[in-house]
Order: C-alpha cells, then sequence, then structure tokens
C-alpha cells in the first residue's frame, strides 16, 4: 500500500462524513452512512501540504468525490483558498509529470497559470470553484466510472468550434483499477455573468413594476432561441440517428412513470396521460445527443455585453449515466426551455408583493410571448441551415407535460416549497387554447 493511501485511510477513519461534503449539502451529509470506502486516492501536491482528492462509497453504495485536507486526526473537505482547485489547474497544465507521480489523467483544450480561489455557487449538484478569476473548477460529487454525457458534449461542441459555451480548458480524472473516474471538468469563468433564474426573473419582474416594456423584457430570449439551435446543430455534427419504435415507447413509458411519480391527482392525471399518447403519433423523430437538462438557469448572460452562455451538459441528475448519454430528439431540451420560460414568470408572480390585477396580467402575457419569440427564432436557424427535420414540434407538448411531472417530483424530494410552480404551469398548459408551435 502507499504512503498516501494508507494515511488517507487511517484519517478517513477518524472522520465525520459531514466534513466531506459541501457544506450546503448537510441534509445529504446526515444519509451517508458508515463504514466509507476508500475507491481511489490522488495526492494533488506535495505531501507535506496534505491535499488530496478521494473518491468514497458509504455503506449505501452512494460514491462521492471529495477534494480534502488533513485537519487534526482526520479529513475535511477542502473549501476555496485551501489550494485544492489551484493544484489540479497545476496538473492540468503539466499532466505528464503529474501522471507518473500520480493516478491522474487530463485532456486538455487549453491552460494558464492562475491563483487565488473563491466560490460559485450556480451549480445545485457539484461544487464550483472560481480560480484566479480566469477558471471555474467543477468538482464532479458523485464520480463514477460510467461514461459520462458532459465531456463527451463539451469535446464535441468545442471540436464543432461552438463558442456559445464558456471555453473548455479541459477534463480530469482518477485512474483507477477500473479504468478512469471523471473528477472535474474546468472552463473558462467568464465574468459579470448571472444565469437565467436571476437576468430572466429580474426582466420579468422590472417588466410588472412598470420599469421596462414588454420589448425590454424579452430582448435577450430570441438570442436564447439562437443559442439554442446552434448548440444543437454542433452537437448533431457528432452524429445522428432514428428513433426506433421501441424508443418511442420508452419516451411514453418513462412520461408515464414520471406521472405516476408526481402525485397528479384526477381528473389533471387522466388529461395528462392522454397527452402522452401523442408520443405515438410521430414517426421516427430524428435522435441526436442534447443538453439533457436544459433550462434558463442553464443560460449566462453577461452584463456588460449581455452576451448569452450554455452551461452544464451533464444531463438530468435524477438519471443513470446511460440514460444520460442517449440520444434523445432535440425537443426534450426544447420544451425543457419551454417550461422554464413558463416558470420565471411563475417565480415572479409567487415572490413579488402587492402586484395588482394589472401587473400580474403583463406577466402571465409574458409567458406566452416569450415561448413564441424563443421558439421562432429557434426554427428559424434551423431553417436557415436546411435542419427542419431536427424538431418534431408533435413532442413539444408531451415533453413538456412530463418536465412539469418531474417538477412535482423534484418538489417532493428536495424543495417541498417548489410546488406551487408545477401547479400552476400545469394548469396553464392543460387550460391553454393554443400551444407555442411555429410553422
Amino acid at each position: 500500500m502507499s504512503p498516501d493511501l494508507s494515511l488517507v485511510q487511517h484519517l478517513l477513519a477518524g472522520t465525520e462524513p459531514a466534513a466531506l461534503l459541501p457544506s450546503r449539502r448537510s441534509e445529504e451529509a446526515a444519509r451517508v452512512e458508515r463504514p466509507l470506502e476508500l475507491l481511489a486516492c490522488c495526492r494533488l501536491g506535495p505531501l507535506d501540504e496534505g491535499l488530496w482528492h478521494i473518491t468514497i462509497r458509504d455503506a449505501r453504495g452512494v460514491t462521492y468525490g471529495v477534494p480534502c485536507l488533513r485537519s487534526g486526526e482526520g479529513l475535511r473537505r477542502a473549501v476555496p483558498g485551501d489550494g485544492a482547485a489551484e493544484a489540479l489547474l497545476r496538473a492540468l497544465d503539466d499532466t505528464g509529470d503529474h501522471s507518473r507521480q500520480f493516478p491522474l489523467a487530463a485532456v486538455r483544450w487549453y491552460s494558464e497559470d492562475c491563483a487565488g480561489e473563491r466560490p460559485f455557487d450556480v451549480d445545485q449538484t457539484n461544487e464550483l470553484v472560481v480560480v484566479g478569476e480566469r477558471a471555474v473548477v467543477k468538482w464532479l460529487l458523485h464520480p463514477t466510472e460510467e461514461a459520462q454525457p458532459g465531456p463527451e458534449r463539451l469535446a464535441a461542441l468545442a471540436g464543432a468550434g461552438f463558442t456559445g459555451t464558456p471555453r473548455p480548458w479541459g477534463l480530469v480524472s482518477v485512474v483507477t483499477d477500473g479504468g478512469a473516474m471523471l473528477i472535474a471538468t474546468v472552463v473558462d469563468y467568464v465574468a459579470g455573468t448571472r444565469d437565467g433564474w436571476e437576468w430572466a426573473v429580474d426582466d420579468v419582474r422590472r417588466l410588472a413594476l412598470g420599469e421596462i416594456d414588454a420589448g425590454a423584457s424579452l430582448r435577450s430570449i430570441p438570442e436564447v432561441g439562437r443559442l439554442v439551435a446552434g448548440m444543437h446543430l454542433a452537437l448533431a455534427g457528432r452524429g445522428r440517428d432514428q428513433a426506433s419504435r421501441a424508443d418511442m415507447d420508452s419516451w411514453r413509458a418513462e412520461a408515464v412513470a414520471d406521472l405516476r411519480g408526481s402525485g397528479i391527482g384526477r381528473p389533471d392525471a387522466d388529461l395528462v396521460a392522454q397527452e402522452f399518447a401523442r408520443i405515438d403519433d410521430c414517426r421516427s423523430p430524428v435522435v441526436i445527443d442534447v443538453h439533457g437538462d436544459l433550462h434558463i438557469g442553464q443560460i449566462l448572460r453577461q452584463a456588460r455585453t449581455e452576451a448569452l452562455y450554455v452551461i452544464d451538459f451533464d444531463g438530468n441528475p435524477m438519471q443513470s449515466p446511460a440514460q444520460r448519454r442517449a440520444r434523445q430528439p432535440v425537443a426534450r431540451d426544447v420544451a425543457g426551455m419551454l417550461a422554464s420560460l413558463d416558470h420565471v414568470a411563475r417565480v415572479v408572480l409567487h415572490r413579488t408583493e402587492g402586484l395588482d390585477d394589472e401587473q400580474q396580467g403583463r406577466v402571465i402575457e409574458w409567458i406566452a410571448a416569450a415561448q413564441r419569440s424563443f421558439l421562432a427564432a429557434y426554427v428559424t436557424v434551423l431553417a436557415e441551415k436546411d435542419e427542419d427535420a431536427l424538431l418534431d414540434q408533435r413532442l413539444l407538448r408531451p415533453f413538456q407535460l412530463q418536465q412539469e411531472c418531474r417538477e412535482f417530483i423534484y418538489a417532493a424530494r428536495y424543495l417541498p416549497h417548489w410546488r406551487y410552480v408545477p401547479e400552476a404551469a400545469l394548469h396553464a398548459l392543460l387550460h391553454q387554447q393554443s400551444e407555442p408551435q411555429i410553422e
């Protein structure tokens, strides 16, 4: 056994599980069960610095990736300022030496010297650290030896020359007996950005309060449509297939399972089930690699230029790696964005006190206008590239309803107060007179 493994195993035995997870994941830390098995250990710097990345598995079989350092006779998670992210960038910059000294492997597209760490709280699943105001290191909370969609998508976009995502620097994995396990990704840090749950909500709130007009509140939405279309065209360059009947049967089965898990009662559940039957009306739609978890929160907007960037290609965290890597219709992403545009307005209505009927009406009207604006821009880009066949609009409504079912499930499991969003969105979907389709 190497000195690192021996020492880390000794320290791990004296460590409370809560010390190894991000502080905001205290509820999850409470569910971790001993004993903790050490699956991999990678030193991030000289031994006297006591910085490692470890991969552990608890008694439930849940795997965790932990940048950590020695704390007395135990370990604690490294926090911004401890130097773990800086050390990872040094490894990315000099993979030759580090791959010999430590069990690291990396795919590198770009690197530069930078120092200084601070947290970056825009990812609800993983932990992000800004280094030197130049790079963002994403520490994966649940690394696995199974192939992941994020690295594949980033590589495909980089290869296609797609510039609508922060420039990727590289992918860092730890080498194990079973192969390689991705532990971190590194991309450009784009200064002065906010995600869509901030900038879009702010735009709609200002519309409600009369501070801007409808045109100003919608100014970024067509750009989102063009950005998403460009992303899909770039990903389609990696390959495309025709969905089989078995594929469509599985989509419908997954949708029905989500409906059952949502807790939606009758008669709404019956109406939703009828809409899911419309999946059968499609004939062999095109499937490609997609984002897989696309919503307005995945769109960053830079304050100074209002440039937009799409982020986070890890897919739906509630699905297995195999499910997240499976090719899907682009309608899956488009429906996710349509749903989230509705959700932006629900958040504004819920969180903005004192809105009168006229102000609330402006917010409700924004939903349909935003959805039409996004979809029109999206299909225009496809048409310009003679790629109209990528989007089968018949799938939008069933997939959007499925997304609302998933929102109910998410609220029940993780965020009970979020339930007001899918409740309002589902009611509107089931009773709206028209769909945001573009001919």
